[in-house]
């Protein structure tokens, strides 16, 4: 058999009457041998975490998530039922039988190979240097370093080289002035966002000096890229990231973890390192 891991896709047949697989080829498998009980997992130097995590889900699977959907495997008429498994990233792994998508498992080992301090990065300096205007074949934008927006209310916004300083405060117009240094704040936030060095739930928090600091910039960001032709309805593209909207919210396209995307890259990384290791390996 190939050694298991991101991408692997493996089909088996799972007899309920012995609770035995066999390879679907009818070829000799390790991993059946390693479910079926015949072999350890480190008597086979193919075996590695991912295949320890695959028993994991099929057994789940047969002995738990049967008990809550009971029309799988219960069929009078048939014994023997078709199991897949996907690796769909190193953290991420789903089961179907016949065919059907029963389970996706999310690995809460994911981030227990950083350091947790990686969690809370400082964001440092703007790494986005180059301005691109909004192109509607793929609904993308970027924002710059250097860049200025006019707000049309006697303030503008500029893009420095770690944070976003509003320009025309101090007009004595305390409400306004609050929520245009929010913006600011949001901004700088969402610049962060999209460059992976912050968490969307940073854009959640108003800036250190506003009188609600729960308050939340979203909606005035959202403004904000309508106004530079984003359609915030559907997916769109901020210096490259791909983000959307959920339940008002700004959100990274498939991000299931709600960390740093550059924090989330290198926890998948070595723990994906850590599953390909042999099980022999983990002692």
């Amino acid at each position: 058999m190939s050694i298991s891991g991101v991408g692997s896709r493996n089909t088996y047949i799972y007899n309920t009457r012995t609770g035995k697989l066999s390879a679907k080829d009818g070829q000799q498998d390790a991993f059946v041998d390693y479910f079926n009980g015949d072999i350890s997992g480190d008597e086979d130097d193919t075996l590695n975490g991912f295949d320890r995590a695959r028993k994991a889900d099929i057994n789940h699977l047969i002995e738990d998530w049967k008990k809550f959907d009971r029309s799988i495997f219960n069929d009078p008429e048939k014994e023997e039922y078709e199991i897949t498994t996907e690796i769909v990233d190193a953290a991420t792994s789903t089961v179907q039988v016949d065919g059907d998508k029963i389970i996706t498992r999310y690995s809460g080992c994911l981030f227990a190979y950083i350091d947790p301090s990686e969690l809370f990065q400082k964001a440092g300096p703007f790494q986005t240097r180059e301005h691109k205007d909004y192109d509607p074949s793929d609904n993308s934008v970027s924002i710059a370093v250097g860049d200025v927006f006019d707000l049309g209310n006697g303030y503008r916004l500029r893009v420095g080289e770690d944070e976003v300083y509003c320009e025309g405060y101090g007009n004595k117009n305390g409400e306004k002035d609050e929520r245009v240094q929010a913006l600011a704040w949001g901004l700088g936030a969402l610049i962060h966002f999209s460059e992976g060095r912050w968490s969307s739930l940073m854009l959640e928090f108003g800036y250190r000096g506003s009188s609600d600091v729960l308050g939340g910039t979203t909606p005035m960001l959202l403004e904000l890229l309508r106004q530079l032709g984003v359609d915030t309805d559907r997916e769109f593209i901020l210096n490259g990231t791909k983000c959307e909207v959920r339940g008002g919210k700004i959100h990274e396209v498939g991000d299931k973890w709600g960390v740093p995307g550059a924090v989330r890259d290198e926890a998948l990384r070595k723990y994906d390192e850590e599953m390909s290791r042999p099980l022999s390996s983990w002692k």
